[in-house]
């Protein structure tokens, strides 16, 4: 535009920046993020004159004069405008803590714009599929949309290109979730298969090594003085003193421990390895059972430990887990065949990326 500064950026009102938000923010997913609003520079550079062939991100320290576009699938140019819109918002989100290393931004750079790929990918093998988006859904969130800036003095200008805008890439969302739902939704196998998947994968239907202790716990609050962990320290060295000549751990534990075990001889019953602190597992890796500890440092006090008796990872038996073995036969199968989809949607695609910001 005519008169523009170096380095200008328009004044956004609330309701583009709002819209940012929404499509950034509240459609994150598991592993991807579902990209930002499609036409929200398009129409910001008609409605405000911002320059979309010449993108400024300074944030971002993409060149200035970047193509216009991030990629190319299949001869459909993905425009530079729409990447930016993402990744601006994404930078402040990411590297919140402060100015990001080179090669980190260079990174994420590269990431967003192959998210952004994907995602134009899967929006439009649903397409192909003919599945269709969620009106109802879509039509009350636009509403919901229109409602926040009624009374605000730019929106009615506006306002046509951003529900537009907005419509456009809700539509695209809502196809994308529905795709991959379809995708991922595995018929129930037969007997034959299903046992086959338990014998396949095993460690999934493993019981893993428990150990059965006993345990006296002295509580001693975080933020003590270091006078008050050594006086339990020394306690506890008192205690297992006594158990050494005999005493009974289980009305030692009645008398002394802090722990919800007290009342059962401090029994904690079999745990899992790793439901204990660090200290307390590298103890009991190392015992034998019968054997006492000496005073261990918790987060929460000072403990001693008797190993009861320990028992080996075990395979469940296939009838003991059969509902189990069904629930996570169609995860692992649905989740290897949205992979196994992503993967030939790309293989498939031509695609050229414009490496120019993280190059």
């Amino acid at each position: 535009m005519e008169g523009r500064q170096p380095g200008y950026e328009p004044r956004l009102p609330a309701f583009f920046l709002e819209a940012i938000k929404l499509l950034v923010c509240v459609f994150m997913r598991a592993n991807q993020i579902i990209f930002g609003f499609i036409v929200f520079v398009l129409s910001g550079a008609s409605v405000y004159g911002a320059d979309a062939d010449r993108p400024k991100v300074e944030d971002g320290g993409l060149p200035e004069k970047p193509l216009g576009y991030i990629a190319i699938v299949d001869g459909e140019h993905l425009p530079i405008s729409d990447y930016i819109a993402v990744l601006r918002r994404g930078l402040r989100d990411r590297f919140y803590h402060g100015k990001a290393p080179q090669e980190e931004l260079k990174a994420y750079r590269k990431e967003v714009a192959e998210q952004m790929v994907e995602r134009y990918l899967l929006v439009r093998e649903a397409k192909r599929r003919k599945i269709k988006y969620d009106e109802t859904k879509i039509e009350l969130e636009l509403k919901e949309f229109d409602a926040k800036f009624v009374e605000n003095k730019d929106w009615e200008k506006a306002r046509d290109a951003v529900l537009k805008g907005l419509q456009a890439k809700l539509q695209g969302d809502s196809r994308a979730e529905r795709l991959e739902k379809e995708v991922r939704r595995v018929a129930d196998p037969s007997e034959e298969d299903l046992r086959t998947f338990y014998t396949d994968f095993p460690e999934l239907f493993t019981m893993p090594e428990r150990n059965r202790i006993q345990f006296i716990l002295l509580r001693v609050d975080p933020s003590s003085s270091s006078t008050v962990w050594q006086q339990a320290s020394d306690e506890a060295a008192e205690i297992v003193r006594r158990l050494e000549d005999g005493a009974d751990f289980a009305e030692l534990a009645r008398i002394h421990s802090s722990d919800q075990s007290a009342a059962d001889g401090g029994d904690v019953g079999f745990i899992h390895s790793g439901m204990l602190g660090s200290n307390a597992q590298q103890v009991l890796d190392l015992m034998e059972p019968g054997e006492l500890s000496a005073p261990v440092i918790l987060l929460e006090g000072v403990g001693v430990f008797r190993l009861l008796e320990r028992a080996k990872p075990t395979l469940s038996a296939f009838e003991d887990v059969h509902d189990r073995a069904l629930r996570l036969y169609r995860r692992e199968t649905g989740e290897k065949l949205w992979v196994d989809l992503v993967k030939d949607l790309h293989e498939q695609a031509a695609i050229t990326f414009n490496d120019a910001p993280w190059r």
